[in-house]
Parts: structure tokens; C-alpha cells; sequence
């Protein structure tokens, strides 16, 4: 397992370890940070509790996002682009964003509760699974790369982004009356956004994206193990400093 802690102080190396890279005159560093709301597609739950014969799944269940509710949707970005023109860089950019089953809903299920076959319809998930969730983030840690094309006679310019990296969810589950919560390694995350940077001063400008994030977070629960598949879109607004021009 990977705490949250152990995650950052990871991610945090890789930055100064980009920092010590030799410094040339035409790279430029730049940060920024957004705001957003995300909508995540549908997909199954699975739960498994081997030692208690329990095997479910749970097909196509609704995910909340609750973007505006505490703690919200957020992230931020550190990176470097390098070049004469600086149309390509590199950056680390993190992602809270929360996925929230809801179990209050009913859904085909699928396997054995204590060794027994069950389904497919046992009215809602919240009969056997209270709560599945991660409201205080699956949290995306990814390296990108950028890159940007001026658009001509604005100050906009077109920024995209393709990267990878890893999840660390925050889990929050009730299984049949018993809950856990921890912060976990959730397993590698992918990352895809495009978007416009509207310059606003020599330093500061608004940014807008499209995001686009999938995972397949595995997360621990009573005696046993959960897994879903996350594939999220994502509309983000900010600010960053030092974007070039």
C-alpha cells in the first residue's frame, strides 16, 4: 500500500530531480493551477471477499462527482518547456477529483454472497454495499507531455497534453455494515486534455481544458479487495504564471 504522504514525497523527487537538469536559456518554467467539474461513465463494481465466499459485481453503476462539495475538484501543474519557440515541454500535474458510486440506486449483480448465488436483481446496491466511494480524491499523479501552437492575431494559444502516471485513491467503503477508509496505491492512471491559454499580462494567464483521465483504481475493503474502472471527462478553468508567449 502507498500513503498519500509516500506519493507526494515521490512525485515532489521527480520534480527536483527535473530541476537539476542542466538549465538552458531558452527553456522556461511555468505553474499553474485549476478548478473543474468531472463527469465519470458508468462502469462495473466488483467486490471480492474470498475468505467469507463473497464474489459480486455490480453492472454499469452511476458515479457522482460532487466538483463544489468539500473537498472540490482541483489540481495544479510544474513544468518546463524548452526550445527556441518553446512549443514542446514537459510537466507533473495533479488531480483530486472524486467518484462516488451511487449505491442508493439499483443495478444488475452478478456472483455468490456467503458461498450462495445471488441476482441479477436485489434492489438496490446499498442492500449489500453502503457505501463505495472516493471523495477525498482518486487522485491522479502524471507526468505530461505539451504541446502548443500560438493561434494567430489573439493572444490564445492551443496547449495539449498526453501523460501517464499513477492513482492513489482515497477509499471509502461499507460493505454489509463494516467500513474502511485508507489512502492506497491505486494502480497507473492516464491523462489527455487540450485547451486554450488566453494570455493576460507579460506573466499571468486564464487557462480552459478538456480533461480526459481513465483507471482502473483496485482498492482495499473488508477482508477483500474492490475494483471498478474509472474513465472520467473533466472541464477545468485557472490561472498559471509563466506561460510562454
Amino acid at each position: 500500500m502507498l500513503s498519500l504522504r509516500r506519493a507526494s514525497i515521490i512525485f515532489i523527487g521527480a520534480l527536483t530531480a527535473t530541476t537539476a537538469l542542466p538549465a538552458r536559456a531558452e527553456a522556461q518554467w511555468y505553474a499553474g493551477a485549476y478548478l473543474g467539474a468531472n463527469y465519470t461513465q458508468p462502469a462495473d463494481v466488483s467486490i471480492d471477499q474470498p475468505a467469507r465466499g463473497t464474489s459480486l459485481t455490480f453492472s454499469d453503476v452511476n458515479f457522482a462527482a460532487e466538483p463544489w462539495t468539500s473537498p472540490q475538484y482541483y489540481g495544479w501543474r510544474v513544468g518546463r518547456f524548452f526550445g527556441a519557440s518553446r512549443r514542446w515541454g514537459l510537466e507533473l500535474e495533479y488531480t483530486h477529483l472524486k467518484v462516488i458510486a451511487k449505491t442508493d440506486e439499483s443495478y444488475a449483480v452478478a456472483g455468490t454472497l456467503d458461498g450462495a448465488s445471488i441476482g441479477p436483481d436485489i434492489g438496490p446496491m446499498n442492500t449489500i454495499v453502503d457505501r463505495y466511494r472516493m471523495t477525498h480524491g482518486l487522485n491522479f499523479y502524471v507526468g505530461n507531455l505539451i504541446v502548443r501552437e500560438p493561434l494567430r492575431w489573439s493572444r490564445a494559444t492551443f496547449v495539449g497534453r498526453a501523460g501517464a502516471g499513477i492513482t492513489v485513491p482515497h477509499a471509502e467503503t461499507t460493505i454489509r455494515g463494516e467500513g474502511r477508509e485508507q489512502y492506497e496505491y491505486g494502480g497507473p492512471g492516464l491523462n489527455l486534455s487540450a485547451g486554450v491559454d488566453v494570455r493576460l499580462t507579460r506573466l499571468l494567464s486564464a487557462v480552459a481544458d478538456y480533461k480526459f483521465t481513465f483507471a482502473k483504481p483496485e482498492i482495499d475493503i473488508v477482508d477483500g479487495t474492490g475494483r471498478t474502472r474509472s474513465a472520467t471527462h473533466q472541464v477545468t478553468i485557472g490561472l498559471a504564471i509563466g506561460m510562454p508567449h
